[in-house]
């Protein structure tokens, strides 16, 4: 059976993320692992919300199922999203690898001497060019290789007499777009741009450098700037960026071969050589040979190629694609739209997996079952027990499958391969409402994508357009009912008798019809408020609302007209009808009161009016001509009552 290790990480359209991702899968697929990586972009959107339902897919990875997991904790700029997966993992007891990160002695750790390296970049800086105006940008302050790195840069400036202040320090969350944040700080620090920036990593130093050369300065004569980690991308910037070169594709190999028992003599942690080399962006220049220069170049033009083209090619099939997404009017139209962008993710298989409630709208009653509320079922943290798949593209065709449950994380049928596979696993959501995630399955590495969170973004926020639609319909629906219910007898009020009679008695006018129409006023309404009380006046009301009701079973259109009065109309009507109703309402009163209980009876007058209409005739006319029958009846009720009294 295959082995298989979880990786947990954040941002892997980084360079930092994709070698040390490299190393790894390379590693697993050379001994039959399986790869499932749990894939976030926190920290982007300057959004907790965004963050909160990044991060949730964490929730999903139920570690005790694998054979190891690697942490790359680094790269996840929430300090207590990190504390909640090393608390799951110490209590599960599976084999840890933690890269550059030392999370303690139960896991295995594979990094680098972050203090060492970073001081030697700052003495650089401070003794051999003599510069004391330095700024440092700095990652996050709760990520502990951050942490060290600004406590290796005080320590130096420190030794050097250099105090450190306030004003000298950027905060940013390792990501490019905080080091020209960084940038702007300084430009318009009061006490002026520092004469040199060091930065905690290269992807933010590179962007520092654009910044700076935006505001018109130079970068070295201006302003010398440096970076950490020695990527490619800063090897070959302009001007080269000096920074700490570490083997970061080994960190990774590393990484498996001690979660797989392939190093079981060395020690818990290990850690990598790294070497500081110095470059044109602080002033200094390596030697390089000229077949190294050559093949640099070389290099380079084919990379700005490669992403040029790849971002001309691929920036307008997202934009296209959310343009499509935003036309869909249903989830299965989403799903037909989606067929043509995911045979595009140059995937093996992919999985859309949703929440079984992801647009479900529960109806719930208030206390006094009156008013009807609409209850958001969202899912901020985990998922449903049970997952739907109504879309996934395997064996070269799309079709849906069977639910999963959600503990299992993949469906079923991933279990049929034999060969190792790389998983990825990202998040569905808008803001912190968890719709569910997507799975794309390669056989190669075929991560480096970085418009995949903009993809991702479009399903999301095309799922939450089709929620709101939906919640808003319903909604509307809810509306609609209070317009034309009334509250207290929930039968039709005005409005709802206008609505549902206008259609009957305008089909009626056109084929000249007698109509029948019905006026009941309850008796002794009065009476019931003063003596028993308002309680017991609405409960009578609801009563004879229910007796009218369950005699209307001919296609009758009722409602409370107002107060004691209730109003019944029939498209087709004769005396004998309207007879035989009002006998079937009065039957019903009877039958409450011998089981009621009630110190008072329930009692009401009832008349009726019959008439052929035309197009000519008016509903209300019809309505003031019962009421006047009811009259007479209620007169009529009171003179045999006092005759009886008398």
């Amino acid at each position: 059976m295959k082995k298989k290790i979880a990786v947990v990480v954040s941002g892997v359209d980084e360079e930092y993320q994709s070698t040390v991702l490299r190393g790894i899968q390379d590693c697993a697929r050379e001994h039959g692992t399986d790869v499932l990586h749990f894939v976030t972009f926190g920290g982007l959107m300057n959004n907790v919300g965004h963050d909160t339902g990044e991060n949730n897919i964490y929730e999903l990875c139920h570690f005790e199922e694998f054979d190891g997991v690697v942490l790359l904790t680094n790269t996840i700029p929430d300090s207590t999203v990190t504390s909640e997966i090393v608390k799951r993992l110490q209590a599960c007891g599976v084999p840890v690898s933690s890269v550059d990160c030392d999370l303690g002695t139960k896991f295995s750790h594979v990094g680098i001497d972050n203090t060492r390296a970073m001081k030697e970049v700052v003495r650089h800086i401070v003794f051999d060019h003599g510069i004391r105006d330095i700024g440092y940008i700095s990652g996050p302050p709760t990520n502990p290789e951050s942490v060290m790195r600004y406590n290796a840069f005080e320590s130096v400036m420190r030794e050097a007499g250099i105090p450190v202040t306030d004003d000298m320090i950027f905060y940013g969350g390792f990501r490019s777009c905080d080091g020209a944040d960084g940038a702007v700080y300084f430009c318009s620090r009061p006490a002026g741009v520092p004469r040199a920036i060091i930065s905690a990593n290269d992807a933010m130093a590179m962007a520092t450098v654009l910044e700076l050369e935006a505001h018109g300065l130079r970068v070295p004569e201006d302003v010398m700037v440096t970076g950490f980690d020695d990527t490619y991308a800063a090897r070959t910037f302009e001007p080269a960026i000096s920074s700490v070169r570490r083997p970061l594709y080994d960190s990774g190999r590393i990484a498996v071969e001690k979660i797989l028992g392939l190093r079981p003599a060395e020690p818990r942690s290990i850690i990598l050589d790294t070497e500081f080399v110095k470059r044109k962006s602080c002033g200094c220049n390596e030697f390089i040979s000229q077949e190294a220069f050559l093949e640099d170049s070389r290099n380079i033009r084919k990379s700005s190629y490669k992403v040029l083209d790849y971002y001309q090619v691929n920036i307008p099939l997202v934009n296209r694609m959310s343009c499509a997404l935003a036309e869909c009017e249903d989830l299965q139209e989403v799903l037909r739209t989606l067929q043509d962008y995911v045979e595009r993710m140059d995937c093996t298989r992919f999985y859309m997996c949703l929440n079984t409630n992801w647009n479900e709208v529960i109806r719930e009653a208030d206390q006094s079952g009156q008013k009807i509320n609409l209850i958001d079922t969202r899912v901020t943290h985990g998922f449903t027990e049970q997952m739907s798949v109504p879309l996934a593209y395997v064996d070269g065709r799309f079709t849906s499958l069977p639910d999963f449950p959600a503990e299992q994380m993949m469906p079923a049928c991933e279990n049929e391969y034999d060969i190792p596979l790389l998983y990825f696993l990202l998040p569905l959501h808008f803001r912190d409402r968890g719709f569910g995630y997507v799975i794309f399955v390669n056989e190669q590495p075929r991560i480096e994508n970085p418009l995949l969170h903009s993809w991702v973004m479009n399903i999301g926020n095309c799922l939450e357009s089709l929620r709101k639609k939906e919640y808003l319909g319903k909604a509307m629906a809810e509306l609609d009912q209070l317009y034309v219910m009334d509250p207290l007898c929930r039968i039709n009020n005005r409005n709802g008798f206008n609505k549902y009679s206008a259609e009957i008695f305008e089909e009626s006018c056109r084929a000249h019809k007698r109509v029948m129409m019905m006026f009941i006023d309850m008796d002794g309404l009065k009476m019931i408020n003063d003596t028993y009380s308002h309680k017991e006046g609405d409960s009578a009301l609801r009563q004879l609302a229910k007796c009218i009701r369950m005699s209307c079973k001919n296609g009758e259109v009722y409602a409370r007209f107002g107060g004691d009065e209730f109003i019944v109309f029939a498209g087709e009507g004769s005396e004998e009808q309207a007879k035989a109703l009002s006998g079937a309402i009065q039957e019903r009163i009877d039958e409450y009161n011998q089981i009621s209980g009630k110190p008072y009876p329930l009692m009401a007058s009832i008349g009726w009016h019959i008439a052929e209409v035309d197009e000519e005739s008016q509903l209300y006319p019809l309505i003031t001509a019962a009421d006047m029958k009811m009259y007479e009846e209620k007169k009529r009720k009171k003179v045999s009552r006092y005759l009886r009294h008398s």
